[in-house]
């Protein structure tokens, strides 16, 4: 009887000393090793106590009991092996919920720099630009626009009263910019990726859509410059001659104009759209009537109207997303009294095969300039001097106000020559402020070495905030005093051999009465 009661309560030892050690491993490793080992020992020596108590019993066993007890070390090694599997099993297990943790630990406390190194990289980006924009250097001039930007107002508690001072203290902010120039670059080549597709090697840049009479009539505004050539009074003959340009803009005064608003890319060739309308050219023929009114019969004042680009190199099947210069140019001459017409549409129509507008700005080129130039010498019936009578110079990489506004990988790809022509006679040039003070001479003709290409059409001049005075070696005791925007400037070196003397103003900068000017 002792001998069945050791052999029930063995077996339920184990069993609880297995289901004691699968607890231990899922709490602690390295307690489950411990009591393993513990639990091998006790039942190493189980079975030594098992094996004396079989050796001193024998003879008393039945056979079946016999057979029991030699099955009994083979069940004992199959249950080892499978805990044995079960232990590395449950290590395996273990091993890879550290791996888990680990890499979960990782990833938090990765998430955590990142989002301190982000913000702390974005408040620095604030900050730093917080400070460049409030002390950083601010630009006076835009070479890519050719204007003079707004200049800081002048505080009065009137202005600040009836608001002009903010106005204009706000204008002057956004207008002058510093690294102006970098970030209108920067927005182009964004806006570049918006561009309307049209047909093939046809791109749209800006704000463009097709015309109807309302566009045309009564949203688009014509914005007209005038270049007013007028012979000063006294016992000379008296001659006045006005250069205009249409251009597009929604404002009611003549300001500077911004080109890009609306640039369709044709081949190589950048445009700028036409939105003139046929209202604004009534209100420039009407100034340039007064203009006749008050410069009495003894002054010729001659209207040339500078068309652009558009009118010759725009195909035909966008023809509806533009206006017409010709329709305006004509409307405008059948409203001007006692002013003597000059017709440069056909004069340069007449060359359109020639290169008589910039691919890649919105001038004409110095050729251009040269045959308007031409059609105003023979309408004033004064001399004018062949291409012969000039020296040529050619630049080539020239990239202008098209591309600064576009920043089109075509016209980059494509630079143009920029060729201008220096008259031969002799002459000299004196400058003047915007007040006709402050004399100085000059090159009527500047130096191009150290401009940047952008900038080349600055080479007459050298820009608009200025009176310039020519004298030539030309006898007729003929006087010139244009009025002009930057279409004008190309003009003075093709009449420096028709001219006596040369007065030049724009408009947009001059702080006198041109009326007593003239």
């Amino acid at each position: 009887m002792p001998q069945n009661r050791d052999e029930h309560e063995s077996p339920f030892d184990l069993d609880a000393a297995l289901e004691e050690k699968f607890q231990s491993v899922q709490h602690d490793l390295n307690r489950f090793l411990e009591m393993n080992q513990s639990a091998k020992k006790a039942s190493q020596q189980h079975d030594d106590d098992k094996s004396k108590t079989n050796m001193s019993d024998s003879n008393d066993i039945p056979a079946k009991n016999n057979i029991d007890l030699s099955t009994e070390p083979s069940l004992e090694n199959k249950t080892n092996e499978d805990e044995d599997k079960k232990e590395e099993t449950d290590n395996e297990l273990i091993k890879e919920r550290k791996k888990r943790y680990k890499l979960k630990r990782q990833i938090i406390i990765t998430n955590r720099i990142g989002s301190v190194v982000r913000i702390f990289a974005i408040g620095t980006i604030i900050f730093a630009g917080s400070i460049f924009f409030l002390v950083g250097a601010r630009p006076t001039e835009s070479a890519e626009e050719n204007r003079k930007l707004a200049s800081l107002p002048t505080f009065s508690w009137n202005s600040l009263i009836d608001g002009t001072y903010i106005s204009n203290l706000m204008t002057y902010y956004e207008d002058t910019v510093p690294g102006r120039s970098t970030f209108k670059k920067l927005i182009s080549k964004l806006e570049s990726f918006q561009g309307l597709q049209g047909e093939e090697q046809v791109r749209f840049y800006g704000n463009i859509s097709k015309l109807t009479p309302s566009d045309e009539d009564i949203e688009k505004q014509n914005s007209v410059t005038s270049t007013t050539v007028s012979i000063a009074t006294g016992s000379t003959m008296v001659t006045s001659t006005t250069v205009t340009e249409a251009t597009n803009t929604q404002e009611e005064e003549a300001k500077p104009i911004e080109i890009g608003d609306g640039i369709v890319l044709v081949d190589k060739r950048a445009i700028s759209i036409y939105g003139g309308s046929l209202k604004r050219g009534e209100a420039y023929a009407s100034c340039i009537n007064k203009y006749k009114q008050e410069l009495g019969e003894n002054v010729n004042v001659y209207s040339l109207i500078a068309p652009t680009a558009v009118s010759f190199y725009l195909p035909e099947s966008y023809s509806s997303y533009t206006g017409s210069e010709i329709d305006n140019i004509n409307h405008i001459n059948q409203a001007l009294q006692n002013v003597k017409i000059v017709d440069a549409y056909s004069a340069l129509d007449a060359h359109v095969n020639e290169e008589i507008y910039a691919r890649t700005d919105h001038h004409w080129t110095p050729l251009g300039a040269y045959y308007a130039a031409e059609a105003f010498a023979e309408t004033a019936d004064v001399p004018f001097a062949p291409l012969s009578n000039y020296s040529k110079t050619t630049l080539s990489g020239y990239l202008g106000s098209m591309y600064t506004f576009t920043k089109s990988a075509v016209l980059q790809e494509n630079p143009e020559e920029f060729t201008y022509f220096s008259p031969k006679n002799k002459y000299s040039t004196q400058y003047y402020d915007t007040d006709f003070t402050n004399e100085r001479n000059g090159r009527l003709l500047i130096t191009l070495d150290n401009i940047d290409p952008v900038s080349w059409y600055l080479v007459f001049m050298g820009g608009d905030e200025k009176i310039t005075h020519v004298k030539t070696d030309v006898t007729n005791q003929r006087t010139l005093v244009i009025v002009k925007d930057s279409y004008g400037n190309a003009l003075v070196p093709c009449l420096t051999q028709s001219f006596s003397e040369i007065y030049v103003i724009d408009m947009r900068y001059f702080d006198l009465n041109a009326v007593s000017f003239m």
